[in-house]
């Protein structure tokens, strides 16, 4: 009897990790579509660098396309697709766009392994029939510079559940889906917390992005030198999580008490020079940035809900500018 087959779209720092764990449980056949290091995975394998997992070269994946539609040419249906792709809601082609040749209906489960709030949405209307996973990642991962593999650093873990449709269809059919996934991931060694209420600990993760992503983007600096740059740097960590905390306590999702203060303390407890973010990485490098879904979807919910958002609205707009700047880069010589 031949394994089911999985496919990950985005074979970045995070994506070619869950690949690697994925490959290394042999539950399952791995397919991935590498775009920018198509080449160099395609010749050499796939390297992992993991104090976790080990180190591992030349990792053979199953298939190794270029797009969605030459991993759908192969004639390969696919159980899951794990989406480690940048979130980025006004992108065009969508990942909607991207998904489509390969979604299978009723055998097709989408898991979103991204940053950020609103993503799922989009999916559920193109995809009614299809089940949708979605993952907080507390995993440390970057691409080598080789292009040809991952490394892992810090922790590892998901906190995963689905993201039901709105009249509960086939909700034990879902959980299933959900529980081979996880069973695959904990034989490859993977971390994973199952949640029934996902939207919460999405949202409990973007009260982090909003305030880290956003300040050190801002900033160009990391969080250690941010704290020391002002009597007023902590203190506006503060308010941008509460900010963020208040408006998921409008929407009726369960924040617990003392997250703030957890958060950041998770964050002054780095050693000197402290974290960066993926946000600033992409600002410095001139890449397309996760604005809508870390900050944009938080302040259009806090405006809908008629919670004041001041803070979070201005480094929204501060970041979007940047973003734009950098999209649109005859602008700043004008």
């Amino acid at each position: 009897m031949s394994r089911e087959s999985v496919l990950l779209f985005g074979l970045g720092g995070i994506g070619g990790i869950y690949a690697c764990i994925l490959q290394l449980s042999g539950k399952c056949d791995v397919h991935v579509v590498a775009r920018s290091n198509y080449a160099a995975v395609k010749e050499k394998g796939f390297k992992l660098i993991s104090p976790k997992f080990g180190n591992h070269d030349g990792l053979k994946f199953a298939g190794v396309w270029k797009s969605t539609e030459e991993a759908a040419a192969s004639g390969t249906k696919f159980s899951y697709v794990l989406c480690a792709n940048k979130a980025l809601l006004d992108a065009k082609p969508s990942l909607s766009d991207h998904l489509r040749p390969i979604i299978t209906p009723s055998l097709t489960s989408i898991v979103l392994l991204q940053n950020g709030v609103g993503a799922e949405e989009p999916l559920h209307q193109s995809f009614p029939d299809t089940t949708i996973i979605s993952a907080v990642v507390w995993t440390g991962g970057k691409a080598l510079s080789t292009s040809d593999g991952v490394e892992q650093f810090n922790r590892e873990g998901l906190t995963i559940g689905v993201d039901y449709r709105e009249n509960g269809a086939k909700k034990e059919e879902e959980d299933a889906k959900l529980e081979k996934l996880v069973g695959w991931l904990k034989a490859g060694k993977g971390d994973c917390t199952v949640t029934e209420d996902i939207q919460s600990e999405r949202w409990v993760k973007v009260i982090w992005n909003c305030c880290w992503n956003s300040l050190t983007t801002a900033t160009r600096l990391k969080t250690g030198p941010f704290f020391d740059s002002s009597s007023q740097a902590l203190p506006l960590c503060y308010t941008v999580m509460r900010e963020v905390e208040a408006v998921a306590k409008a929407k009726g999702l369960k924040i617990e008490d003392g997250t703030v203060d957890k958060l950041i303390k998770q964050c002054t407890d780095v050693a000197y020079p402290g974290l960066p973010s993926s946000m600033m990485a992409d600002n410095f490098a001139g890449r397309p940035m996760e604005v809508e879904v870390i900050l944009g979807t938080p302040v259009r919910e806090g405006q809908r809900l008629g919670v004041p958002v001041p803070t979070l609205t201005a480094i929204y707009t501060i970041v979007k500018a940047l973003d734009y700047g950098n999209q649109n880069p005859e602008a700043a010589k004008a």
